[in-house]
């Protein structure tokens, strides 16, 4: 399985490389509802910022 972090390195084995890619490639449920407000203090300048730069 792999790790949560790109920093941290791991090996498959060659006879569980199927096995390994089809894990990695399923599709998940979104854990976040569609609601979802964040409480960060920056958000509104992360939001207008991307909004700018989109434009």
């Amino acid at each position: 399985m792999a790790t949560s972090t790109f920093r941290k390195q791991f090996a498959v084995r060659p006879d569980r490389a199927n096995e390994f890619v089809a894990e990695m490639t399923k599709t998940v449920t979104p854990t976040l509802k569609s609601g979802f407000r964040s409480n960060l203090k920056h958000e509104k300048d992360l939001r207008e910022s991307l909004l700018k730069a989109l434009r």
